[in-house]
C-alpha cells in the first residue's frame, strides 16, 4: 500500500524542480529558451532601457547580410527569444521608438544589409523621434546547438534634444498669446545608415552615418509670459554638422518676419568646446537674447558665467 504513495511523492518533487528550474515571474528566466537576444540601454552608469525605450522592430539578416525577415517582439522588450533561427551567422538590426516621424521600411526578402536606411518622415517639419539603436552580428555554433547561447545589443541614442529658450531685452514683437512665432532648425540630419559600417562609437555602442543634411524642423509656437521655449527633437549632431537656428514672427495675416539672422550653431559650439560625437546623449539647452539695438546673443542655459557669444555686435 506504501509502493503507490512512493511514486507520488516522486512526480510531486521533480514537478517542483521544474517550476523551480523555470521560473515564469523572473522577467530574466525565459523559460528554457535556448537563444535569446538580450538588449541594454546605458546611460550614467546604468541601465535606463525602461525608462526610455517604449518598443523595438528587429531586422534579421543572414551571413552574407541579405535580409531575412522582420522578428516580432515578444512581452519583455530586453530579452528576444530567437529560438527558430539554425546555426549559422547572422545580423540583427534594431530600432526603439520608431512612429510616426519615422519611415522604416521592411526590406525585400534577400535584399542587403548595405543601404538599410532610416527616414524622418513627412515633409511638414515636425521633430522626430526619440530613437535608439543597436546591430549585433552573431554567430549560431553548431556545438553548442543543445546549450542556451546568449548575446547582447547595446542600444544607442540616435537622436538630439535642443531646448531653445527665446526672450527679448524689452518686449516682444507681438504682444498675444497666439501662435504667431516660429523656430527653425536647419542644417539637420534626414537619414541613418543602419547597417554601421561608417558608425562611430562610445564603448560598446555604434551611432549610424548620416548621408544627407537638408533636413528643416520647424516649431510654430506662442509666448509663456514674455519668452519663447520649445524644444526640438532631431536625428544626432557630428561635430561637422550642426544646426542653423532662425526665428521669425508672423504680424496678423502676414507672411513671417524674420526675427533673427541664421544662428550658426556649429560657430557656438565649437566657441563652447562642444563636441557632439563624444556626447552618448546629446541634449543641450540654451538662451536667445534679442537685444534693443538688434543685435542677438546666445549662452548655455545650464552653465552660469557663460556669456553670450556675440561677434561685431550680432550673431549671425
Amino acid at each position: 500500500m506504501l509502493k503507490p504513495l512512493k511514486y507520488d511523492i516522486v512526480i510531486i518533487a521533480l514537478m517542483c524542480l521544474c517550476l523551480v528550474a523555470c521560473d515564469m515571474d523572473d522577467e530574466r528566466d525565459l523559460c528554457c529558451k535556448r537563444i535569446v537576444m538580450e538588449y541594454h540601454y546605458i546611460s550614467g552608469g546604468k541601465d535606463a532601457f525602461k525608462q526610455n525605450i517604449r518598443s523595438l522592430r528587429h531586422f534579421l539578416f543572414n551571413g552574407a547580410e541579405q535580409f531575412i525577415r522582420e522578428i516580432p517582439c515578444g512581452e519583455n522588450l530586453q530579452l528576444q527569444t530567437l529560438d527558430s533561427l539554425k546555426t549559422g551567422n547572422y545580423a540583427m538590426v534594431t530600432v526603439g521608438n520608431a512612429a510616426d516621424a519615422t519611415r522604416l521600411e521592411t526590406p525585400a526578402k534577400d535584399e542587403p544589409l548595405a543601404g538599410f536606411m532610416l527616414h524622418v518622415e513627412g515633409t511638414d517639419g515636425r521633430n522626430a523621434d526619440p530613437l535608439y539603436y543597436g546591430i549585433c552580428r552573431f554567430t549560431l555554433k553548431k556545438e553548442d546547438a543543445n546549450r542556451e547561447q546568449r548575446f547582447l545589443t547595446q542600444m544607442a541614442n540616435i537622436h538630439c534634444r535642443l531646448q531653445v529658450t527665446v526672450k527679448w531685452q524689452n518686449l516682444p514683437p507681438a504682444m498675444t498669446t497666439a501662435t504667431v512665432y516660429r523656430m527653425a532648425l536647419e542644417n539637420c540630419a534626414e537619414n541613418h545608415e543602419l547597417d554601421g559600417k561608417r558608425a562611430y562609437s562610445l564603448g560598446e555602442k555604434q551611432f549610424p552615418h548620416s548621408t544627407s543634411w537638408n533636413r528643416v524642423h520647424r516649431l510654430e509656437c506662442a509666448l509663456k509670459g514674455l519668452l519663447l521655449k520649445e524644444e526640438f527633437i532631431s536625428l544626432r549632431y557630428t561635430n561637422s554638422n550642426l544646426p542653423i537656428l532662425h526665428l521669425f514672427c508672423r504680424k496678423e495675416k502676414e507672411d513671417y518676419e524674420e526675427l533673427t539672422p541664421p544662428l550658426d550653431l556649429g560657430r557656438a559650439f565649437k566657441i563652447w568646446g562642444y563636441k557632439p560625437e563624444n556626447a552618448e546623449r546629446q541634449e543641450y539647452k540654451i538662451i536667445v537674447t534679442i537685444y534693443l539695438d538688434g543685435h542677438v546673443g546666445v549662452k548655455v542655459e545650464a552653465e552660469a558665467g557663460v556669456e553670450d557669444w556675440i561677434e561685431g555686435g550680432s550673431f549671425g
